[in-house]
């Protein structure tokens, strides 16, 4: 048992680090994942240290007691793969069908907690440690095995649309959760869980979010708005092309295309200040409301640009006019906060520039009678 709980402190003390580093970093977008996966394994290893404390003095603690604490550490553990099933979802599938399987996810969670009134758990003891078993303990342990297997079918049969990079670092860590997961279902005297799940929040944190890469990140990433910045969208539209020699005809692409309003004018009367501001607050409504976007970059000034891997266009024009309602909405600043925007799709197999293309006219068309309504608007006003 002495072993065991030393593996768990340092456990605890590798994700307080992780999660200490996501703090001061002030995580954003989809960083907020490592957060969320690294938080929700720290509280599922305090379960586990918990746990392994009160079944091994029973004569102590009771059995309610002991009850209650290992429905913590079986939740805390759904939790965790839940988050990391959602993060799989939305990297790998197209909107229409997040939100579907998001809340299909939830359904296992809601049905283990209907369970508990009914299964019972049992206390086996071990050769090194005490631990827990029967119905409820291979229903939580189905639930963790479960999931891992969806998160790897997923990830096998539409991981095409990630950078391979990506696929190839997330591949082994599932393979690796669901054969540990397997491993300790089958040996739960092994007590494995806590340092699978931290194991799999190093993996994440060095195979995705490597920290020997800052410098490349500060060169690609916008510093005033913390957006991609024009190197970075050079950059991923190079490595689209290439794929674009590649991929079958019938692979979607989107661009949306947008313009700041009002930029010089607040400039000019305001200060530079001020204009910062706007565009802080510009690119603050797009990161958050172009949700299904791959990304969004800021390429200089007041222009900013979405890419859209196999795009659904009515979502996307959903999340346009719920820019502009945003915008409408917000009167902290001397001149309306506007965004004028535009959006083309078309396949890989065409030239992606032209897309694009296209977006920035239909954008440069929506600026102009943007223009006009206002300008008519100030002569009737």
């Amino acid at each position: 048992m002495i072993l065991i709980l030393r593996e768990e402190i340092v456990c605890m003390l590798i994700l307080s680090f992780l999660i200490f580093y996501y703090m001061v970093n002030k995580a954003k977008d989809k960083e907020m994942f490592f957060l969320k996966l690294a938080s929700s394994a720290l509280i599922h290893i305090i379960f586990d240290t918990v746990t392994v404390i009160t079944v091994n003095h029973r004569h102590i603690v009771s059995d309610a007691l002991n009850r209650m604490l290992h429905i913590g550490f079986y939740i805390s553990g759904i939790v965790f793969i839940l988050v990391f099933y959602n993060y799989i979802i939305n990297l790998t599938l197209e909107y229409k069908y997040v939100r579907i399987l998001k809340n299909v996810g939830f359904i296992p969670v809601i049905l283990f907690i209907v369970m508990l009134v009914f299964l019972p758990m049992e206390y086996v003891e071990g050769i090194g440690t005490d631990y827990s078993y029967g119905p409820l303990a291979f229903f939580g342990y189905g639930l963790f095995v479960s999931y891992c297997a969806v998160c790897l079918t997923i990830l096998l049969a539409f991981g095409n649309r990630l950078d391979k990079r990506v696929k190839r670092a997330l591949t082994p860590i599932i393979i690796i959760m669901f054969v540990a997961i397997l491993i300790q279902a089958i040996v739960p005297e092994i007590l494995m869980t806590g340092g699978n799940a931290t194991l799999i929040c190093i993996g994440m944190f060095v195979a995705l979010d490597n920290p020997d890469k800052d410098y490349e990140k500060q060169a690609l990433w916008d510093f005033l708005t913390g957006l991609r910045n024009r190197n970075c969208y050079n950059k991923d539209m190079d490595r689209y092309q290439q794929l674009s020699k590649y991929q079958h005809s019938k692979r979607m692409i989107g661009f949306l295309v947008g313009d700041l309003n009002y930029l010089k004018k607040i400039n000019d009367n305001y200060g530079h200040a001020e204009g910062d501001a706007l565009i802080k607050a510009a690119a603050t409504v797009l990161r958050e409301h172009l949700k299904t976007a791959e990304n969004v970059y800021r390429l200089g000034g007041d222009e900013f640009i979405a890419i859209y891997l196999s795009p659904n266009d009515q979502a996307v024009a959903a999340e346009m006019e719920k820019v502009v309602e945003v915008c409408k909405k917000e009167t902290g600043f001397a001149v309306p906060l506007s965004i004028a925007l535009g959006y083309a799709s078309g396949t890989f197999n065409e030239n992606i520039q032209d897309i694009v293309n296209q977006a920035d006219q239909i954008m440069y068309e929506n600026k102009l009678r943007m223009k006009q309504a206002q300008k008519e608007e100030n002569e009737h006003g």
